[in-house]
């Protein structure tokens, strides 16, 4: 009997043992695209649904329903209700939303300038020009001194004093400006210098005469005179120095100046009332508050804020404070009860009117009592020396500019001391 086997077809075995390489990918299905109707349809029914969810308090499922609602029709009618969904929901969520930006500014197309060489200053409150401190200043210290050169040329004082006196005033007031402009002071520097030598002549004239007077003689006008013109070189050094460093404002010069002059009708009036024996007593009472009113104002002006529109107002004050207590002497100007009242009374009223004074005006110019410096930028590139000279003129103050020897210079190892500096 013959069997016939039959065998199905089978795939040849792998000799090397390899597993049997992966099917190629599926291709990926072709993707309708979706029903702009369709899509419209589903939002609307997104959005009412929604609205639904909104109106029962359900905030978080109402807006991610608006939200898928405004993926599938985002530019359609259902788009507007969407959005304001949302917004609702947001504020109900106490959600913030982001704020609308506004457009950025357009670029500078400007050519860039550079700041170290423009020729307009920054401009600030309380700067004025030297020019008239420097003219009155030096009208003031020149005439001085021509009082007192004057007053030697001949036996009647007033004769030679007088014509020198207004020559060297004229000559004070018309090369005074023109030094302030050569070396760039500006008005608080004149003003310094200037106060210094007015207080100063006026304390050396005092105390002059209260030396020549102190035995029994007679006070000559060429010993006041000798001793203001002093006084006044000695004050104008004194505030020389003080205006180099740039150490006051205007306004520190300015209550300097009226608790001088407070200081010194102070000492006269406290001299009335104490009724000295000797008579020089007034004019070293005067001196004497002179110098104190300075000194305070030199110490209290830097901490203070202070400018001379305010300080005009308090000395406003303070003299009608010790002014009208004189009227009492038109009753009896040779009392000396009279005058020992009136001297008290002017003391006092000095002093209440200067507090009053401050007191008033203590919000007047605030933030005003600024250096003068500042509206006038330096050129502050002078090498470094003990004393340097910057490009602009202004000579300062530098320190010890200790730097090693160049090797240009010497192979030997060193260092220099720079003294001055320069650049032109």
């Amino acid at each position: 009997m013959l069997v016939a086997a039959t065998s199905a077809s089978a795939q040849p075995a792998d000799p090397y043992g390899n597993a049997t390489p992966p099917a190629p990918p599926a291709p990926a299905p072709v993707v309708a695209p979706a029903d702009p109707v369709l899509s419209e349809q589903v939002a609307e029914s997104l959005v009412d649904r929604a609205q639904e969810l909104l109106d029962a308090k359900v905030f978080a499922d109402a807006k991610q329903l608006a939200v898928e609602a405004l993926v599938k029709s985002p530019t359609g009618p259902a788009a507007d209700r969407a959005k304001l969904v949302i917004k609702q929901a947001n504020a109900a969520l106490g959600i913030v939303e982001p704020q609308d930006q506004p457009p950025p500014p357009p670029p500078d197309t400007r050519p860039i300038q550079d700041p170290t060489k423009t020729d307009t200053p920054v401009v600030v409150d309380g700067a004025h020009s030297p020019r008239t401190a420097a003219v009155v200043h030096g009208a003031l210290y020149g005439g001085i001194l021509g009082v007192t050169i004057g007053s030697f040329f001949s036996h009647n004082e007033a004769a030679g004093a007088v014509p020198m006196g207004i020559g060297l005033a004229a000559a004070g007031a018309i090369l005074t400006p023109m030094i302030a402009s050569h070396y760039h002071a500006d008005e608080a520097q004149m003003r310094t210098i200037g106060s210094g030598a007015l207080w100063g002549g006026v304390f050396g004239g005092l105390v002059f005469g209260t030396i020549q007077g102190g035995d029994g003689g007679n006070v000559s006008g060429h010993v006041v005179l000798v001793g203001s013109a002093i006084g006044a070189t000695l004050g104008g050094l004194g505030g020389l120095s003080l205006a180099y460093n740039e150490s006051l404002t205007r306004g520190d010069v300015a209550l300097g100046d009226t608790l001088a002059a407070v200081g010194t009708l102070g000492g006269l009036t406290l001299g009335m009332l104490m009724q000295p024996a000797q008579k020089e007593a007034y004019s070293l009472n005067a001196a004497v508050g002179a110098a104190a009113g300075v000194i305070t104002g030199v110490i209290a002006g830097p901490k203070t804020n202070t400018t001379p529109r305010r300080m005009l107002r308090v000395a406003g004050l303070a003299a009608a404070g010790g002014a009208w207590p004189f009227l009492i002497l038109a009753a009896d100007r040779h009392s000396s009860a009279d005058q020992r009242v009136t001297g008290a009374l002017s003391t006092l009223g000095l002093v209440g009117g200067l507090w009053l004074g401050f007191y008033l005006t203590r919000h007047v110019d605030e933030g005003l009592d600024v250096p003068d410096r500042a509206a006038k930028p330096d050129a502050d590139d002078a090498p470094p020396a003990i004393v340097g000279r910057s490009s602009d003129g202004h000579v300062r103050l530098g320190g010890l500019a200790i730097l090693p020897l160049s090797p240009q210079l010497s192979t030997d190892h060193g260092a220099a001391l720079n003294v001055f500096g320069a650049r032109f």
